[in-house]
């Protein structure tokens, strides 16, 4: 599958796949590499050949789905004139960890 940096993600959000967002279980930063599932329901049930390989093999980890990752850059948006990167990263970060939006 193919890996993209968070930085990619939050800069393209519009190209990616409407999938969930997978990444290493490690301190994440703008250059972290993660992956994007394939849609589970083009696979059976019981399977998990949709998820990136790293799951099994690595640890990786659900952060959010496109959809939410569009609400997180729309949210802040809508709070700053011109949010920067980092500013995302970080809103996204915040998402992930208490399942709202970062308020500044």
């Amino acid at each position: 599958m193919k890996t993209y940096s968070i930085r990619e993600v939050l800069e393209n959000i519009g190209q990616m796949p409407e999938t969930w967002f997978y990444l290493p279980a490690t301190t994440w930063t703008l250059d972290t590499k993660g992956a994007f599932s394939l849609d589970s329901w083009d696979f059976p049930p019981d399977s998990t050949d949709y998820l990136p390989p790293q799951v099994a093999s690595e640890g990786w980890k659900a952060s959010l789905d496109k959809a939410s990752i569009e609400d997180v850059i729309s949210n802040l948006d809508q709070q700053l004139p011109n949010p920067t990167i980092d500013e995302y990263f970080e809103a996204f970060k915040f998402y992930f960890e208490n399942d709202a939006f970062i308020v500044l």
